[in-house]
């Protein structure tokens, strides 16, 4: 028959299968709906007009861009007005039409837009005819103007170009409103599955919860009735411990009402001892006194354990003689050795590093003494050694004292009754020899105690060795301190007393470096991040700031700017970074950015005391950095303007932003082939990259970057240059943004 434990054990284990059985369905459900949901997501961005550029629009632009190329072309043909003007406005006409061509080359079109054959075989000719004409503009560029025949030439080609690519925008709206009908039926069969699959899951979160209450009700059962188990064991854990201490109790009280008339029987022995006593009297108080010391001796290992019981024992560190002490330990069992027929010897080393060490000098005794005891009881007719050696662990010098017997032994089967309470290793010894069986535990808590361990090695018949080892402090030297568990007002009596301000996000690092900084006598104020950091020092007068460099909202590098452009800030406020990271790039960008001076976490209680005493004397080692960013926008060039509301009129504002946005990536990654460009010398992708980017810059209204883009194409470009254009690049970024 199962116990009421054996039960509840049972109802929690089908509990918890049933558990992960339930946790795997609904694993598996959602996987199925994550699925769906990711076909329903690739569905509808393929229903997009593509995946960066519009097809359709992009094929138009090439349509019209051609057409007005053409018309301008013919113009002026026919007006024969070949002014520089109209050339620079005909070549400019050009390169927006060899851009938008770039563009649907490159373009990251649908994929099966791109792939279409037919695509490619209309694509081909318009092509051929636009950068066929390169040259001729790229005279025309030079101010060079042509002459008719290449005027008839150029017309002729653009004249087919036109029809090719009104043929082209065509075929792609027809492809564009078919490939939308086919995308729109398959996202309604998706939706379809994903009605399904919603609804399987909503009738399987409510089997779920059903389950999951069923299994919860079990649960509680056992619950509640391990609890009810759990309170009857702490009653009766509270019962024996109560009954233990009230043992405990009674053992000290007892132990301290038998001490008192004890201690008046030795004494009235002793004085007995002293007087002149008839012959038939005085074995009669010498046998009163060895008895009486015996029990004493009991007594004193009662209320010692009594004492480690509890908690108590307690041991006072001070400066002792130690070969004094060990001799007079020697001597006071010498005569009780003698009873026993045996020789007591003490060996101790020709030399020691402290003859005078730091220790508690009367639980050193007691277990000396407590040992030779044993030892002596233990042995007849033999010889009792106890040896002082020094030795060390872990380069820790370690005092060893070993009481060595030739007395009956232990039997290897019995050691490890040793250091038990109330236990020897045969029950008859007891008898025989008498005892509690307590001295080796009582031993064994002082030792340990001390900060030391002690040990036996014994073979029957031939005697035993007990040893222990402590610590050897010598009485002369102070024990070491650190830093940290220093006293306060030895800790800042020699440094300044400072308004700190601590910058750090970590709650961990504030507590350890705020517990440093109020240890050595500062005061100090937390703020949680650079914002933080601003108000603080805005409101507050400081003398220090001790800033991290990487936190949220606001960093330590950009809260410095801001603090070294406070007008109301005193430059001889010393800043410091204090970070994990230690390179030469973070220690640039902090003296960059205005900071005295560079601390690697983590940070230690003398690197503070340093930081805190050198506080007055750092000065400013870097002018902050100029404030970035700040360009008139009235100098933003109004062709940006004029081209958005082009574009806007065209396809409304959001295409233009979406044509904004493809720019800038696309100029992002013209940038990038650049850096390549010039990184493996390859300087012959360099003019047509930067043709791609002005003919691009033009399309959008960018002037400023079309202008700088064409006046670099006929120079030695170098690094210079490149970083230039980037900083131009991401100026007008943030103009457009705002």
């Amino acid at each position: 028959m199962k116990t009421a434990a054996q039960h509840n054990g049972d109802v929690i284990r089908r509990a918890s299968k049933a558990t992960m059985a339930l946790q795997g369905f609904a694993i598996v459900l959602m996987l199925g709906l994550a699925y769906v949901l990711a076909d329903i997501s690739h569905r509808y961005a393929t229903l997009q007009d593509g995946i960066r550029e519009n097809a359709l629009w992009s094929v138009y632009q090439l349509d019209r861009e051609a057409r007005r190329l053409h018309e301008m072309l013919h113009l002026m043909h026919v007006e024969n007005d070949l002014s520089p003007t109209r050339l620079k406005a005909l070549s400019t006409r050009y390169d927006i039409l060899y851009s938008r061509m770039d563009i649907i080359e490159k373009a990251n079109f649908e994929q099966k837009f791109a792939l279409e054959n037919s695509v490619i075989e209309k694509i081909a000719p318009i092509k051929d005819v636009v950068f066929g004409i390169v040259g001729y503009f790229d005279k025309i560029a030079a101010g060079k103007a042509p002459t008719v025949a290449e005027m008839d030439l150029i017309d002729a080609k653009l004249e087919t170009t036109i029809g090719n690519t009104e043929e082209l925008l065509i075929y792609t709206n027809n492809w564009v409103s078919v490939n939308r009908a086919e995308s729109r039926n398959e996202l309604l069969n998706l939706q379809i599955k994903s009605a399904v699959l919603v609804v399987m899951l909503v009738f399987s979160v409510i089997f779920l919860i059903f389950s999951l209450r069923r299994q919860l009700r079990s649960v509680r059962r056992a619950g509640l009735d391990l609890e009810s188990m759990a309170q009857e064991l702490n009653a009766s854990y509270l019962a024996a411990e109560a009954g233990n201490q009230a043992k405990s109790q009674f053992m000290a009280t007892m132990g301290h009402e038998i001490r008192t008339p004890l201690n008046a029987i030795l004494g009235t022995a002793e004085l007995l001892e002293l007087s002149p006593l008839p012959v038939e009297v005085a074995p009669g108080v010498q046998t009163i006194r060895r008895s009486g010391n015996a029990l004493l001796e009991i007594i004193n290992e009662i209320l010692d354990f009594a004492k480690i019981e509890h908690g108590k024992i307690e041991v006072d560190i001070r400066s002792v003689a130690l070969l004094p002490l060990a001799e007079a330990t020697v001597e006071m069992i010498r005569d009780r050795a003698l009873e026993h027929g045996n020789r007591v010897a003490l060996l101790l080393p020709e030399k020691l590093t402290a003859t005078s060490i730091k220790t508690d000098p009367t639980r050193l005794r007691q277990v000396m003494l407590n040992l030779l005891s044993n030892a002596v009881k233990f042995t007849r007719d033999g010889v009792v050694t106890m040896t002082i050696t020094e030795t060390a662990r872990k380069n820790s010098p370690l005092l060893r004292i070993e009481v060595a017997d030739t007395g009956i032994g232990i039997d290897p089967c019995n050691m490890d009754k040793l250091f038990r309470p109330f236990s020897q290793v045969d029950a008859s010894i007891s008898r025989k020899y008498g005892g509690t069986g307590l001295g080796l535990t009582i031993c064994k808590q002082i030792v340990e105690a001390l900060g030391g361990d002690i040990g036996v090695s014994s073979t029957k018949g031939e005697g035993s060795t007990f040893w222990f080892e402590i610590p050897m402090v010598a009485a002369d030297e102070q024990p070491e301190t650190s830093l940290a568990s220093a006293p306060s007002s030895g800790a800042s009596d020699t440094l300044p007393v400072l308004n700190i301000l601590l910058v750090e996000d970590n709650l961990v690092n504030q507590q350890v470096a705020a517990g440093f900084l109020r240890h050595l006598g500062q005061h100090v104020l937390i703020a949680n991040d650079g914002f933080e950091a601003i108000a603080a020092v805005g409101q507050h007068s400081f003398d220090l700031v001790l800033m991290d460099m990487q936190m949220p909202n606001l960093d330590g590098i950009e809260a410095t700017r801001r603090i070294r452009a406070m007008a109301e800030i005193s430059a001889d406020l010393a800043i410091i970074a204090m970070t994990a990271n230690a390179s030469d790039d973070d220690r640039l960008m902090c003296t960059q950015a205005g900071m005295n001076a560079f601390q690697s976490k983590p940070v230690t209680m003398p690197q503070l005391r340093s930081i805190v005493a050198g506080a007055r004397k750092i000065t400013a080692a870097a002018e902050p950095l100029p404030e970035r960013g700040r360009e008139d926008r009235r100098s933003f060039d109004d062709g940006f303007a004029a081209r958005r509301s082009e574009i806007v009129d065209a396809l409304g504002d959001e295409a233009f932003e979406e044509l904004l946005s493809s720019f800038f990536d696309d100029a992002a990654k013209v940038l990038d082939d650049l850096a390549v460009a010039l990184k493996t010398n390859d300087y012959g992708r360099i003019d047509p990259l930067l043709h791609t980017l002005k003919g691009a810059a033009s399309s959008i209204g960018l002037l400023e970057i079309a202008e700088t883009s064409q006046r670099l194409r006929g120079s030695d470009f170098s690094e210079k240059q490149l970083s230039a254009l980037e900083k131009l690049m991401t100026s007008n970024k943030q103009r457009c943004a705002n």
